[in-house]
């Protein structure tokens, strides 16, 4: 057995109140042999030494992120601490912190912050919950592909770092009250856990006709569509590439023609050589171009929600966290916590819910024999049910 519990302040201002909210909330928690938290908060927790005291204090492991916002099922916001805890007398946890993440050495380090934590059981994890830094040189989406090998697959969830700073200086990764821009975090779960995913990032209306086919790329960088130049391909779509060259992110969705479903990119920089994406871009793999906007953000929150009550009316659960990329609440603006206000309320107070907004996640989706395949995603509102 397995349940999940949460607890939460919004006391910014206040790292002695903001302790005492959390501590008395954890108080009144029936925790098992077992036990791992997950803290998310505004980078403010951190500088102040709120998060730093509350991990000393907790007797388990913590492990997270500084976030643009966060919420559980009784409130949300930009400026709260959430604090999930996952407990269990059969299920075990054992966490890691990886050594600084550079360009040269990303690789190594997380296969070594993996070992670690696997150190601690006899076989492979069940689920890998990881959270990492969001670092211009370095994808989130490479971090993923080291964890998938060395683990032979198993299931990996989890998401980026942010702040609201919009340069990520303050965007931390946290553990047992140790924090770093440039370090990565993870929970090993061991045991009969049998967690299902759910993404969706682009309403339907807002997906372009058109598709094309990749014929030349490079890790990120996108060259070629159709064997044409990126810019000659949106003049087929009708779009002047001058004309989008100030827009913050350009969606699209990348189908890898391999039976998983389509996940979504976006591209964060133009070229002369090409465009930069926000995730690997394999030729062959098919592409269509896309629109965000409020109605698609709130859409596909609702339709992913909505698709997880399903599950869990039909096959029980212990929990939801849900893990939304923060452009779309920089997409809603002014109305930013809208898409947090509006998944509050459709989950009320079913089950356990902890919502994270994402600077890259982390999240499978399925193949047609219906097993894992663990894919990196921009934009979406990504879900797990446990």
């Amino acid at each position: 057995m397995l349940r999940m519990m949460t607890a939460h302040t919004v006391e910014i201002d206040d790292p002695d109140a903001a302790f005492n909210e959390i501590m008395r909330q954890l108080g009144e928690m029936d925790l098992c042999a077992n036990s791992v938290g997950i803290i998310t908060c505004h980078y403010d927790y951190v500088s102040s030494g709120a998060v730093k005291n509350l991990c000393d204090a907790i007797q388990f492991d913590v492990v997270g992120c500084t976030v643009v916002g966060c919420a559980v099922n009784a409130r949300g916001g930009v400026e709260q601490l959430s604090l999930t805890v996952i407990t269990s007398d059969e299920i075990e946890f054992s966490v890691a912190m990886s050594d600084i993440i550079t360009r040269e050495n990303v690789v190594p380090t997380v296969e070594k912050a993996y070992a670690d934590a696997r150190q601690k059981f006899d076989c492979e994890p069940s689920l890998i919950f990881t959270f990492g830094p969001i670092m211009q040189d370095v994808s989130g989406s490479e971090m993923l592909k080291t964890l998938d090998r060395i683990s032979s697959g198993v299931p990996v969830f989890g998401t980026l770092s942010s702040d609201t700073s919009l340069r990520y200086e303050e965007s931390y990764v946290i553990c047992n009250g140790d924090y770093h821009i440039h370090k990565l975090t993870m929970i090993l779960f061991k045991g009969n856990i049998k967690p299902r995913f759910y993404t969706t990032a682009i309403a339907t209306q807002n997906i372009h006709q058109q598709s094309g086919i990749v014929t030349d790329s490079e890790g990120y960088l996108l060259r070629t569509v159709n064997n044409v130049t990126i810019a000659d391909y949106f003049t087929t779509l009708g779009i002047k590439i001058s004309d989008i060259a100030a827009v913050a992110a350009i969606p699209f969705l990348l189908d890898f023609r391999d039976g998983t479903a389509p996940v979504a990119r976006s591209i964060y920089h133009i070229a002369p050589e090409g465009v930069y994406t926000g995730g690997e871009i394999p030729v062959g793999a098919m592409i269509t171009f896309a629109d965000i906007d409020y109605n698609s953000v709130m859409i596909t929150a609702q339709a992913t929600l909505e698709l997880a009550l399903e599950d869990v009316a039909k096959n029980g659960a212990n929990g939801i966290i849900a893990i939304p990329c923060l452009t779309r609440a920089f997409v809603i603006m002014p109305n930013t916590e809208d898409e947090i206000k509006k998944s509050m309320s459709i989950v009320g107070d079913k089950i356990p819910f902890s919502l994270i907004y994402s600077g890259g996640e982390l999240c499978p989706v399925y193949n047609q024999q219906n097993k894992t395949v663990n894919r990196f995603h921009n934009l979406t509102y990504t879900l797990m049910v446990f």
